[in-house]
Formats: C-alpha cells, structure tokens, sequence
C-alpha cells in the first residue's frame, strides 16, 4: 500500500470508485466512463494542480492511495491556507471509496498526507470534518488531532482539528 501521483495505470479502479461514490451522490463531477484520452487529461489536470490554479483556489498536491493495482482513495495536500479552507478543508482533504471504508484506510491515507505536509514545510495542519462524521472524527484523532473548535457553516457544524507533524 503507497501513495502515488494520480496516473493511468489506475484508470479501471478510479472509474469503478466513482461509480461507488456516485450511489451515494459524491463525486458527481467526475465521468465515470471515460476513454483513455479524456482520462489521461483528468489526470493531467490533477497533477497540474500543484503548478497552476484557478484564482481564488490554492496549489494542492494530489495523491492516490494504491493497493496493489486497486485504488483505495485519494488525499490532496493544499500548500497554504485560505480564509475559506480555515474555515472549512484544512490543509489535507482525504476520501476511501465506499467498497473500502472501516478497513483502516482512512487512517493510514491521513498519516501519509501528514508526512507530504513536511515537504512543504508545513509543521501543523489544519483538517477538518463535518460534526456528523464520527468516521473522521476518529481518523484525525488517531492521527494526534486536537479539537480546536467547531464552526456553524451554513446548515452544519464543522469540526476544526490541528495535527502536530513528527
């Protein structure tokens, strides 16, 4: 199990886990059918996103958590803060496809996230989740997240952890 920079080689098991994301109404920008080229664009665009954004979006390092030749997941890992991602996102946003949640995945795609933060001469990170999501509440918790607050976004409370990088 390793991260590795979104390519190719895995387009058969990313486009199978956007159709599992895609039953529980995630993910909907993606195609889940798409041809060779339009993937390798897709990936092109992720891996770009470390050189170049949109305005008002930060540069991000975008990571997929691989077993074997099966994609387990994804972590970006944003490169500064805006007032927005302080408020809600963090440094490092994280996701397991569906088929593989409760398997300690979500847990370990954190653990390496945080260790990317380091490239980046980031020493906290911020990550955050919806008050609901006791999932992620334990994930960020057994990565050493500390409680900063919670915050009313909209209809939900978000919950505002700080990592300590080691």
């Amino acid at each position: 199990m390793r991260l590795v920079k979104p390519t190719t080689k895995y387009q058969k098991s990313f486009l199978q886990a956007v159709k599992e994301s895609h039953k529980e109404g995630r993910n909907k920008d993606i195609e889940s059918k798409q041809s060779p080229k339009q993937f390798a664009e897709f990936v092109k665009k992720l891996r770009d996103q470390e050189k170049r954004v949109p305005k008002g979006y930060v540069l991000q390092s975008v990571f997929w958590l691989v077993d074997r030749n099966k994609f387990i997941g994804r972590v970006s890992v944003r490169h500064n803060l805006t007032k927005r991602l302080r408020e809600e996102g963090g440094h490092i946003g994280y996701e397991i496809r569906p088929s593989e949640r409760r398997k300690g995945y979500g847990k370990k795609i954190l653990k390496l996230g945080l260790r990317k933060t380091l490239q980046l001469d980031i020493k906290k990170a911020l990550v955050t989740c919806d008050d609901d999501n006791v999932g992620s509440q334990k994930i960020i918790e057994a990565n050493g997240g500390i409680l900063q607050d919670k915050i009313r976004k909209g209809e939900k409370l978000v919950r505002r952890y700080w990592i300590k990088i080691k």
